[in-house]
């Protein structure tokens, strides 16, 4: 199914915000909003889950029937925080958890040892890893790069451009502008949810780009507490019934001035937003929620248990069609003493999204919704003494009842100096990957099934046409 959208004067103000309005109105016929249309495939809802700091991969997915490439480099004399491919490493380490993908048959991998609940959803075929992922302007080989005959993305192993970067899918800096691809595909969409919807792009973690468009954006939301004015509660009186009405009727009030008329229209929708989702929460949730979540306290459960309190209320927030959201965990940035903080975040995630994953379940949505990682770039490969250093390509996991369990794209050749090594002298085969899947090619797949068309891929994601295919893990 695919219908055209239609916009209001007073909906566009309130998805576009006061800021930019004039830009905003100016811009919407060559974004091809009033005559854009979108696949329709039902309910559906992204979730990233961003690692800040830079994940070092290379410890999360490992080979174990190639593990030499693993253990020439990382070993229990180069580095502490080595995984072993069986028994126990001097410093406490346990063996990886043994996955074998099915569309690559004979060749055995390993998830972190901290990752048992992850390991289980990719036996039962619900998880997939992205080998080898990251920002790229176009396919570059490792002498095309050392070269410098192709272009290569602006300020490499920067925390802030390559968290741009990814979020955005453009990896030249004068470019990046503040929109995200799923925000950029979300112009496209919001129109699919009901008239009077909250907005559709929701944040726990801040103001990030991702899920922010020229039309749409994103709601920055906590994770408990009140959300909306002071004073006000899940369950109002009275008194607050009434502060709440006179209020909207101010907002209400026509005003021939778009700036006044933007924020009047801004305004109201963060009200009607706070008045539909404080309740929710500051709410438990249902069975569902509880008991996916359990006693899980973690800042990364606690997040992915809001945005399950908020899917499950979907129709009550007008979100018929589409939901994106943007959660996040740091503590990546493991210069060092990598073995202990790295063993914990990767508990944390598995706990968190194999929770989530059963919400998602219980809640007859897992078919429906996608939860899938990025983060800021891999890290070296080569210790440096107690961790490791900033690098490039990474690995990535997607999770969800859509997902086609496996492997997807060319997981690196673990070698130092070797073949997806940046580095060719001595002092610098460090194990910095250059990323053979393209952050336009992940994302491609994921709108994809968000209901994207091939001629809104080619237009949210505009350098998508130089990379060929894309993973097909969903």
């Amino acid at each position: 199914m695919s219908g055209p959208f239609v916009f209001s004067r007073r909906r566009f103000l309130q998805q576009s915000g006061a800021f930019g309005a004039f830009a905003l109105a100016q811009s919407m016929d060559k974004l091809g909003l009033s005559a854009a249309s979108a696949q329709s495939p039902g309910y559906r809802a992204l979730v990233c889950v961003y690692l800040f700091g830079g994940n070092d991969a290379d410890n999360m997915v490992m080979p174990f029937t190639n593990y030499a490439q693993y253990a020439a480099a990382r070993n229990a004399t180069n580095s502490p925080y080595y995984v072993p491919q069986t028994g126990t490493s001097p410093n406490g380490v346990p063996a990886m958890l043994q996955i074998a993908p099915q569309n690559t048959p004979g060749v055995v991998y390993g998830l972190h040892p901290s990752m048992t609940g992850l390991q289980g959803l990719f036996s039962a075929g619900r998880l997939a890893v992205v080998a080898n992922m990251g920002p790229l302007v176009e396919p570059l080989t490792r002498a095309e790069y050392r070269a410098g005959t192709k272009k290569r993305p602006d300020n490499l192993f920067s925390h802030s451009d390559q968290q741009v970067q990814s979020q955005s899918s453009i990896s030249q800096a004068s470019l990046s502008g503040i929109t995200g691809w799923a925000g950029r595909l979300g112009d496209r969409a919001f129109g699919l949810n009901a008239p009077g919807a909250t907005p559709m792009s929701m944040s726990f973690s801040g103001n990030q780009p991702f899920g922010t468009g020229v039309v749409v954006r994103t709601l920055a939301l906590p994770t408990a507490g009140t959300f909306g004015y002071a004073g006000d509660s899940a369950t109002p009186n009275a008194q607050q019934m009434a502060r709440t009405a006179a209020r909207a009727a101010l907002l209400a009030a026509d005003d021939s001035n778009l700036m006044v008329a933007a924020t009047q229209a801004t305004s109201e929708s963060a009200l009607n937003a706070s008045v539909k989702l404080n309740p929710i929460i500051q709410g438990t949730g249902s069975s569902a929620v509880t008991t996916a979540f359990g006693a899980l306290n973690t800042g990364l459960a606690n997040q992915l248990r809001a945005v399950a309190k908020v899917i499950e209320q979907r129709a009550t927030l007008g979100h018929t069609a589409r939901q994106v959201f943007f959660v996040s965990i740091g503590g990546f940035d493991t210069h060092s003493n990598q073995q202990g903080g790295h063993q914990g975040l990767m508990t944390q995630i598995s706990q968190a999204m194999t929770a989530f994953y059963n919400f998602t379940v219980a809640a007859g949505v897992a078919s429906n919704v996608t939860a899938f990682t990025m983060s800021d770039f891999g890290r070296t490969f080569k210790s440096n003494g107690s961790g490791t250093d900033h690098a490039w390509g990474n690995t990535q996991l997607v999770l969800g009842g859509a997902v086609r369990g496996g492997l997807y794209g060319k997981y690196p050749q673990l070698a130092l100096g070797g073949p997806d090594d940046v580095g060719v002298e001595t002092w610098e085969r460090q194990g910095r990957w250059i990323p053979t899947t393209s952050v336009e090619q992940y994302a491609a797949t994921l709108l994809a099934w968000f209901g994207a068309s091939s001629a809104q891929l080619a237009a949210v994601l505009p350098n998508l046409a130089r990379f060929s295919g894309r993973p097909a893990f969903v």
